[in-house]
């Protein structure tokens, strides 16, 4: 649950923050790090060890199919991201709200996980990324805001 959130939560954030904090260098997990840098074109997606991360990230660069996505709500999720899936199809009652949030058809508010709640504000630009607990997370979200 935890890793599917963490992955949820790399895909979707953007808010301000120091420019300390705004390096993917700071997040201590080493693929979500490699993701991190991925993302921004500064690395492969090829260096991520989580075979479900790794297909998540060629997923998003359009490099290959979200099918490749072993966990089932992750793999909805990024369907969803593309318009080939409804939100509906997520499991997962965080990951789904996230989702729906995504796509401005309910609030943030219905986030049960705190930091999560946070992010999904801070990609909306309603709150900063230092609300975010998590200090992955919150590196993640000042990385992304970049």
């Amino acid at each position: 649950m935890k890793k599917v959130l963490i992955c949820f939560a790399m895909l979707i954030c953007s808010a301000s923050g120091s420019a300390f904090a705004q390096s993917c260098a700071n997040i201590r997990d080493s693929d979500r790090r490699a993701f991190c840098y991925a993302r921004q074109g500064n690395g492969s997606c090829a260096n991520i060890g989580s075979s479900d991360l790794r297909a998540e990230c060629y997923a998003e660069k359009g490099n290959s199919s979200c099918a490749n996505i072993g966990n089932s709500d992750q793999r909805a999720y990024c369907y969803a991201k593309q318009g080939k899936m409804s939100c509906a199809n997520i499991n997962n009652s965080d990951l789904r709200s996230q989702c729906y949030a995504e796509k401005g058809n309910v609030s943030c508010a219905n986030i049960g996980n705190s930091d999560q709640r946070a992010y999904c504000y801070a990609k909306q630009g309603k709150v900063s990324c230092a609300n975010i607990n998590n200090s992955d997370l919150r590196a993640q979200c000042y990385a992304e805001k970049r």
